[in-house]
This record gives C-alpha cells, structure tokens and sequence, in this order.
C-alpha cells in the first residue's frame, strides 16, 4: 500500500512522508501543533522540522505561535495547501477503493478489528517492557 501511495504522491510531487503529514493536516478538526505530527507522523523533532521547512517554501503550511505558549507552534494549510491536502484525501480513497474491490465489507470490518487488537496488544506489551527495563 504504501507504495501505491508514494507513487501516486509522486504525481503532486509530495514524498511519502510531506503526503501523510498533508493527509492528516487536512482531516484534522482542531489546531495541530509540531508535536502532535511528531507523534503521529512517529519520527524525531528535526524530521518534522525539515519537512515543514520544505512544505513551507513551496507555499503549503504556514507555523504559527499557539497563544499562550511560546515555545508550541501550530501548523496551518495555506490555501493552496488546503486544496493539495484535499487532493491527497481524494487520492488516499480512490486508492483505498481500488485496494478493497472485491472484498465484502463485513470481512474488512473483522480484518480492521484484528487489526486493531493487534496494535493494542503490542502497545501494552510495550509498555509493560519499558516498566520492566531498568532506568540507564
């Protein structure tokens, strides 16, 4: 899937990575600063930091200040960057559909629940780890 993905990014000259960070300024409902696309995105600050350097140059995002905190910045769409982000939601779905075809509905609300199970368990798992290994 992913790289379904990257190649039809490619096609708006967007990387893998500045997609799926358009795709989730795009669908969020709320301001997203630096730190939550850290999170989500799972990689380091200075990542984050280059990519939105670049989605800036090219006129996509703007950064922000968050009122009353210095230090957080909130990441916005331009509009030329809403109407990219828009794209790349159409995209992600045409692809889903094309991925999904032929699979009944039923079986792909089972596979996401397993799915989903799985990711809960490893999360625990990992958690429990970490309180188990001692503190360097």
């Amino acid at each position: 899937m992913r790289t379904c993905f990257d190649a039809e990014l490619k096609t708006l000259d967007l990387t893998l990575a500045r997609g799926r960070l358009m795709l989730h300024l795009v669908s969020a409902s709320h301001v997203v600063t630096q730190a939550e696309l850290t999170d989500v995105l799972e990689v380091e600050h200075p990542t984050i930091v280059r990519l939105l350097d670049g989605l800036e140059q090219s006129g996509h995002v703007q950064r922000q200040p968050m009122p009353g905190d210095r230090r957080a910045k909130s990441v916005v769409l331009t509009e030329e960057g809403r109407a990219v982000g828009e794209r790349v939601l159409r995209m992600t779905d045409m692809l889903s559909d094309r991925l999904l075809e032929g699979i009944p509905p039923e079986d792909v609300d089972v596979a996401e629940r397993v799915l989903m199970a799985l990711s809960d368990n490893l999360g625990r798992a990992l958690a429990k780890q970490a309180e188990l290994e001692p503190a360097s």
